[in-house]
């Protein structure tokens, strides 16, 4: 009878604890999952290849409930929606990361190799210029998030660099459009031109005209490469889907020779050092974030993965987004003689020379040139912003447990009827005067349309949001809004119709091609026809 009550009283506790335990875990409340054909590999697979139906069903499953779990791979993602639940994806990095994601891009696309992956997921410290709780102690040579961030904020996000890389983009965009004739209507594909020229007046401004000529084929290489990039972010395994790799590698390769061409012939020494633009490395970003690389200790091939990798955001968001805006302009004529008279105002002529000169801080105040560029921005940018949940939190009344991924989807914020349809105008529709207002002119009579954008930053983000806001975004918008408007001032231009890339007749208008979906900027799965002569 001892033995018998000493073992009660010994596992009485260890029963009370496993109830409690039992208990508590059915009280907890988890969110629901999105449905698969085949458990733990439907939505895992059709995630990695075809994002757009993923998007599709999980808009479906949101209608439901504001958050849902799935699995990609052993990750277990919270994809969220609404503006409540999306705040908290730009939250304190201690709370909701998102290194992990620029970790797997590190991976992924740079081509990064592990060893200096690892200097980066060692360091602890943060972004900002006060180390995180704890991790104080971290040498300031070893804070590569800060000393990373800070290249960018001070090179590419300030308004000193960016207005300089801006103007320089401009004239060699310029430089190319004069190619066009003055005196004869040519017919040329709006996308088509705008992913050569465009694409390439962009790369000689960010990484110099060296790289171009040592890699005649690098704009076409990199068009292959921005086919593949969102398949290759979350790292479908290479024995499935081989392409992508080699088209990665075959990219690398012509950046890497660029990278070790500049090393051995740029002068560090000479007045190049400090200058805006060199042929060698481009811009003062370009340059500078190559010399903090080798400083700290990483390899070329990093340093030609960065470079991979920023080609990437540089032309891969902002050649379609100019695109669309053309689009949007060139089909609907009272829309593009309103735009071109708003835009007209920002140029002035050199009485000397003759040659026309922009404004760029009044072009970038055109509020109706804004209303279209936010609405094209809503329309057709596709992006999951992605954080590392780095403590339990509750979302909505669901627990998100620590290592979780939390996701929210730019594309289902962006069209949500709640947020932006209108009486007459829904939310999938574009429509130019979304982002304006009309004041009462100076006489009373004339309504003035001013810019203005209602929406939360969370119903709202084309760059990110937070902690992680997308350090390039200024130069993006100027680079847009130049091109968009040099090229409506200086051309008479006429709508001839919708084609397919090769050339061939359209049956229909162009909508986002849904095989971008998720990766950033979705160009359009059709190329517009037109007419057009230089006015000067």
């Amino acid at each position: 009878m001892m033995e018998i009550a000493l073992a009660f009283a010994l596992s009485f506790p260890i029963g009370l604890i496993l109830l409690l335990v039992f208990w508590r875990r059915k009280e907890t409340k988890h969110p629901p999952w999105l449905e698969e054909d085949i458990p733990f590999i439907s939505n895992t697979y059709q995630y990695l290849t075809d994002m757009g139906k993923f998007l599709e069903r999980a808009t479906k499953a949101l209608n439901k409930s504001n958050i849902i779990q799935f699995r990609l791979g052993a990750k277990l993602v919270c994809l969220v929606s609404g503006e409540k639940n999306t705040q908290v994806l730009f939250g304190p990095p201690h709370i909701v990361d998102p290194n992990m994601f620029h970790v797997l891009l590190m991976d992924t696309h740079w081509g990064m190799p592990r060893d200096e992956i690892k200097k980066f997921e060692n360091d602890k410290s943060g972004r900002q210029r006060v180390p995180l709780p704890g991790t104080e102690a971290t040498s300031p040579r070893q804070r590569h998030w800060f000393n990373h961030h800070q290249i960018y904020a001070e090179y590419l996000s300030s308004a000193k660099y960016t207005g300089v890389l801006a103007d320089i983009f401009l004239r060699f965009f310029s430089e190319k459009l004069d190619q066009q004739s003055a005196s004869e209507w040519t017919t040329v594909q709006i996308y088509s031109l705008l992913r050569t020229d465009m694409a390439e007046s962009a790369i000689k401004s960010m990484f110099g005209s060296r790289i171009l000529e040592l890699n005649p084929d690098l704009v076409k290489c990199y068009w292959q490469f921005d086919e593949v990039a969102g398949v290759l972010v979350w790292g479908l395994p290479k024995f499935l889907k081989p392409k992508p790799r080699h088209i990665r590698e075959r990219l690398h390769d012509m950046v890497h020779k660029q990278v070790e061409d500049a090393w051995e012939n740029f002068d560090w020494n000479g007045p190049e050092a400090q200058s805006d633009w060199d042929p060698y490395w481009g811009s003062r970003f370009a340059r500078e974030i190559a010399r903090w690389l080798r400083e700290s200790g990483f390899s070329n091939r990093t340093c030609s993965g960065h470079t991979t990798a920023t080609l990437f955001g540089l032309n891969g968001n902002t050649l379609p987004i100019s695109a669309w805006i053309l689009m949007e302009l060139i089909q609907d004529p009272p829309l593009l003689r309103a735009i071109n008279d708003e835009v007209m105002q920002v140029f002035t002529i050199d009485q000397q020379t003759g040659k026309h000169h922009i404004d760029v801080h009044k072009l970038l105040l055109l509020p109706r040139l804004l209303s279209v560029y936010t609405e094209v921005l809503r329309m057709h940018i596709s992006f999951n912003v992605t954080r590392e949940v780095r403590e339990s939190i509750t979302i909505d009344g669901y627990h998100i447990s620590k290592g979780s991924l939390l996701q929210s989807a730019s594309q289902i914020a962006h069209y949500d009827e709640a947020v932006w349809a209108t009486d007459k105008h829904g939310a999938t529709e574009f429509w130019a005067e979304r982002h304006l207002e009309f004041a009462a002119g100076v006489d009373g009579n004339v309504p003035r349309p001013q810019f203005s954008i209602k929406a939360r930053p969370t119903s709202f983000f084309p760059f990110g949001g937070g902690y992680a806001l997308c350090p390039g975004r200024h130069f993006a918008k100027r680079e847009i809004m130049m091109a968009v408007a040099i090229i409506v001032a200086k051309f008479d231009i006429e709508f001839m119709g919708w084609v397919q890339s090769d050339g061939s007749r359209s049956d229909r208008p162009a909508f986002n091609d849904q095989k971008y979906a998720g990766a950033a900027a979705v160009p359009p799965d059709r190329d517009m026809k037109i007419r057009w002569r230089r006015a000067w």
